[in-house]
């Protein structure tokens, strides 16, 4: 019984320190997402930390939402917050209210590699590739 005992409050242990997740310096991220020259309206923008060296702690991801000029602005522990300081990959991919694009919006494909750096200015300017044959598996989302 003792043991059983021990092993809740172990695990009720390791759940709240889940919820208190540590938090990493952000800084301030912006940007735009455009396609053929135009702006890419309500799509979804994900900051994603890379992994550097063998640490296991890279920080939570950011995600911005384009607005109708097709900026955006990074949210990461808080309302546009920022993103996490270090190394990102950067991902778009449709929202639930996107409407429809000529270029390939896919979540899983990286369309750059940034550095956001603490004292910024942390501004990326991101072209989407059309669609294509070429790019045909980069589309599933968009269709």
């Amino acid at each position: 019984m003792i043991r059983m005992r021990s092993m809740s409050l172990l695990f009720l242990a390791l759940l709240a320190g889940c919820d208190g997740m540590e938090k990493f310096p952000v800084s301030a991220t912006t940007g735009t997402v455009q396609c053929d020259g135009k702006p890419v309206v309500r799509a979804m923008v994900y900051f994603e930390p890379k992994r550097s060296g063998e640490g296991a702690m890279i920080g939570q991801q950011g995600y911005a939402l384009t607005d109708e000029s097709g900026k955006f602005t990074v949210s990461t522990y808080g309302e546009k917050d920022g993103a996490v300081v270090g190394t990102h990959m950067i991902r778009v991919g449709k929202s639930e209210t996107s409407g429809p694009c000529p270029c390939a919006l896919n979540s899983m494909t990286v369309q750059k590699e940034v550095e956001v750096t603490a004292k910024g200015p942390n501004h990326f300017d991101i072209t989407l590739a059309r669609k294509s044959s070429s790019n045909k598996d980069e589309v599933r989302e968009a269709d």
